[in-house]
């Protein structure tokens, strides 16, 4: 493999230099904050940013690119007859996304941008849209860029023919349209590999949560992709690249999530919970990606998803308990989660569960935040371990027969730059073949040792 095609994470020697830029003691000297500039919610909010375009755009930029899969494509077809009645807004439909955002497949989009030339760019859809409204973006307007070889925090000067990036979620998890990250995959070189995307410039400049794109959600998306939220706000929180921002953000999408994705699971059309999970999802999406990046839960989620062919919100979830775990041996910003858990799953006065926490250790600490979580999980039906998977159902031999190749794509995964506690490859074995089970007497051993 060329220099060209390897990505940079995957260099030894700049790992390294990465894990050290991350510390404490860079925070001083660079802590930028990244967030869209303005969130349209509410069911006006589509009439809101459609009302600013208009103002926003000359008569001769008035072109909206929409991104959307073929599946969501009535979506698309619903705002772009919104956009020509309410103000005269032209637009074009690209329908063609696909999850993991393969590279060969941006090049058709860039055709289209070429021969339309929009002014904007309006992503509906889970993550995959807007990652690929991102990319297409990117490549669009810098064509000979290589995404491989840029190594975070980076700018490379886009809004020069695209004037805005705008996000519709239709999901509530993946926090894409808060973020500025986004995922490729490199289908152009031999093996294929999933990049993930750093760049400033990728955050979107507005973002429209209505409640009518997520409301047929079905149960398990619903569930699936509120633990993915909730793996962003809590893999976050516990994060040396912490802070009053992050933090700020992550508690309080912690304390929506707890709160409302059991009863957006347990009822689709109770529309209250739908905007909160919207809501909540967001501020979790700004909160991992303004911490640096999301936990080390994600790196043995993407790995076990890679292998397995498993949702990413179950696979980050089944790694939240081991990831907390594990880093818990040199943080104790693990305290402050178990109080929000215990204050929101009990049924007790919050000043009473508050003393309780007080007289705790910080392993019975740990113990009631681990026993919460499985309480929680239990509530929306979200699989606690990789042996309770129904989904594919894995049997034993068969993840120990494969578990070498997991622990090596988790190792390499991006997200494990950023653990707490130092992650070797050892330790990433130690902590999947923990996940099998996820049993809490394992879990605190994690925690001990």
């Amino acid at each position: 493999m060329s220099k060209r095609e390897k990505v940079w994470y995957e260099d030894p020697n700049l790992r390294n230099l990465y894990v050290k830029s991350a510390s404490n003691a860079m925070k001083g000297y660079h802590l930028p904050i990244t967030t869209p500039k303005t969130v349209f919610t509410g069911t006006n909010s589509l009439t809101d940013f459609t009302m600013h375009l208009g103002a926003y755009l000359n008569e001769d930029e008035k072109r909206v690119l929409i991104i959307v899969d073929k599946d969501l494509r009535k979506f698309g077809d619903r705002v772009a007859k919104f956009l020509k009645e309410k103000r005269d807004i032209d637009s074009r439909i690209f329908d063609e996304v696909l999850p993991e955002v393969p590279k060969s497949k941006i090049n058709k989009a860039i055709d289209l941008c070429k021969e339309f030339d929009p002014k904007v760019f309006l992503a509906i859809g889970g993550g995959s849209a807007i990652d690929m409204s991102k990319l297409i973006l990117l490549y669009y307007e810098k064509p000979e860029i290589n995404v491989n070889q840029m190594m975070p925090p980076s700018y490379v000067g886009l809004r020069k023919k695209v004037h805005i990036l705008a996000a519709i979620p239709t999901t509530s998890g993946t926090g894409a349209e808060g973020s500025f990250n986004a995922m490729i995959l490199d289908d152009t070189r031999e093996p294929h590999s999933k990049v993930a995307v750093a760049l400033y410039e990728f955050c979107p400049d507005y973002v429209i949560l209505h409640s009518d794109f997520v409301k047929t959600m079905p149960q398990w998306l619903t569930m699936g992709t509120g633990m993915d939220a909730l793996a962003h706000a809590a893999g976050a929180y516990v994060l040396i690249g912490s802070s009053p921002f992050t933090d700020a953000m992550n508690i309080a999408g912690i304390e929506m999530i707890l709160q409302y994705l059991p009863r957006a699971v347990k009822r689709g059309n109770d529309m209250e919970a739908r905007e909160k999970m919207q809501m909540a999802s967001y501020l979790a999406g700004i909160g991992f990606i303004n911490t640096s990046a999301a936990g080390i839960e994600h790196a043995m989620g993407h790995s076990l998803g890679a292998v397995f062919h498993i949702h990413h919100g179950i696979t980050v979830g089944i790694f939240l308990a081991p990831s907390i775990a594990y880093q818990a041996k040199v943080t104790d910003r693990f305290l402050k989660l178990a109080e929000i858990f215990a204050v929101e799953l009990s049924e007790k006065p919050r000043h009473e569960v508050i003393t309780e926490l007080a007289h705790m250790s910080n392993e019975e600490a740990l113990h009631s935040l681990l026993s919460n979580l499985r309480k929680f999980m239990d509530m929306v039906g979200a699989p606690k371990s990789i042996s309770e998977l129904e989904m594919p159902k894995i049997e034993k031999s068969e993840f120990e027969s494969k578990l070498d190749h997991l622990s090596e794509l988790a190792w390499i995964d991006n997200t494990s730059l950023y653990s707490s506690r130092p992650f070797t490859p050892e330790n990433v074995k130690r902590v999947i073949k923990v996940a099998w089970d996820n049993k809490i007497e394992d879990l605190i051993d994690l925690y001990k040792k």
